[in-house]
């Protein structure tokens, strides 16, 4: 599959000679005249490589360069060009994020090769980094409203808080997005791996540019299908080559199956090495969940993978922690307590609970939690 590039010039004629040269170097290239109109084709297209003019009106290439590192296709390399050739220039372009800076006019055969160069970097660290083999760690439960979501946040923060950039959570309780609201992160208009998922392994490299960041964060987003996208069309095969490509993204990879059946449940249990289903300890709850445990044993999932999470336990009339475990013949590694106040707070501020400031009872909670999956 070829490079794509996107080219982001306000001028006509260098517009379509950038057009013209990278397609002739056997790129696949999109064009936009403005930078508000580039960063919409960037988000859309995820391109590898984006090339942008610095003096545009009404949007900058400063600017531009600043709003894709915050969006989705933060991961594509940025060159800057620009008849500027200023050293204070550079600077500031290079600390809003762009990788390179080049002075016009540069001649067809350097462009080209500084283009191929970049690529060639960019690919072998996707390389490098697909042969990593994280931990991959499934969290759903058998009922809604049971705080699987928050398990799956709070977990991946409290193990991301132990080491930058090692963490990635992601969102496949479809078809919501639930997890980009929670933190606060912009959700996509669409479904943005789409593309991954239908080329298969040919793009496994790809599925580290739908990550989504934020500064206030220690863990990387992969967001959530969204409502009406067309997840249920896409082929076994191709789900299951997505599900395995899920162990490269990060070190421990900690994913939000939710509690509705959908194509990504089936293979990404089959691959994770953990698998925490959230119970609450009433009846009925405990119930649902005994019956998802016998086809997880059915569908050859073995009990040793297999670990309960005890959620808003409160109320003389519900189930004990002993109680669950001894019914569900399955250990309750974790107890976690709902303090309204706690989630309340840190819902507003659109962050996990645990990487709110000071030490709460449910805090320690979660890094007992993350102690127990992964000691220190």
């Amino acid at each position: 599959m070829a490079d794509r590039i996107a080219v982001i010039e306000d001028d006509a004629p260098t517009r379509m000679m950038l057009v013209t040269l990278l397609e002739g170097a056997g790129f696949t290239v999109d064009a936009a005249a403005s930078g508000a109109e580039g960063i919409s084709m960037v988000e859309r297209e995820h391109p590898d490589l984006v090339l942008c003019d610095l003096l545009m009106p009404e949007m900058d290439g400063l600017e531009v360069t600043g709003r894709i590192r915050k969006g989705p296709a933060n991961h594509a390399q940025i060159v800057v060009l620009s008849a500027v050739d200023a050293v204070e220039e550079k600077i500031k372009v290079l600390e809003r994020g762009a990788d390179d800076y080049l002075v016009k006019p540069v001649g067809p055969a350097e462009l080209v090769a500084r283009v191929k160069a970049m690529l060639g970097r960019a690919d072998a660290l996707r390389l490098q980094g697909a042969r990593r083999n994280g931990r991959l760690m499934a969290v759903l439960g058998a009922k809604g409203g049971i705080g699987t979501s928050s398990v799956a946040i709070n977990l991946a923060a409290a193990l991301g808080k132990r080491k930058a950039d090692s963490v990635v959570v992601a969102d496949l309780a479809v078809p919501v997005g639930t997890l980009g609201i929670m933190l606060g992160l912009p959700i996509p208009e669409k479904w943005v791996w789409r593309e991954f998922v239908l080329d298969g392994a040919a793009s496994d490299h790809r599925l580290h540019s739908y990550l989504m960041r934020a500064a206030h964060l220690p863990m990387r987003l992969l967001p959530g299908v969204r409502q009406g996208s067309p997840y249920r069309d896409v082929s076994v095969e191709a789900v299951n080559q997505f599900a395995a490509g899920l162990h490269a993204l990060a070190e421990t990879v900690v994913v939000d199956l939710g509690n509705q059946p959908s194509s990504f449940v089936p293979p990404v249990m089959r691959q994770a090495n953990d698998i925490l289903i959230v119970v609450e300890p009433e009846v009925v709850a405990v119930e649902l969940t005994a019956h998802l445990i016998e086809r997880l044993h059915k569908g050859g999932i073995l009990a040793d993978r297999i670990h309960l999470v005890l959620s808003n336990p409160h109320g003389s009339l519900q189930l004990n922690r002993a109680d669950v475990s001894a019914t569900l013949k399955t250990d309750a590694i974790a107890v976690i307590t709902y303090q309204r106040d706690e989630f309340s707070a840190a819902s507003k501020r659109r962050i996990p609970v645990v990487t709110a400031p000071g030490e709460t009872v449910v805090t320690r909670q979660f890094e007992e939690l993350a102690k127990a999956l992964v000691p220190v």
